[in-house]
């Protein structure tokens, strides 16, 4: 880990402390740092997913698309 210095509104993060039940401001960063990188791998990983030609439905449960 680094020390940082960042200009953070002090309402947005009391919020966010408060969201997240963080115990300080540096762990709710972290945590939503950690958040949003694992939403962007998972979406890489479904668009990856959707150019091999998506989920084949094996037991015909999806409605048809029109």
């Amino acid at each position: 880990m680094t020390r940082t210095n960042l200009l953070l509104e002090t309402e947005k993060v009391r919020r966010l402390r408060k969201t997240l039940h963080s115990r300080s401001n540096s762990e709710a960063v972290r945590l939503v740092i950690d958040e949003r990188l694992a939403a962007e791998s998972g979406v890489k990983a479904l668009r990856k997913l959707r150019k091999l030609g998506g989920l084949e439905d094996v037991f015909n449960r999806a409605p048809k698309r029109a």
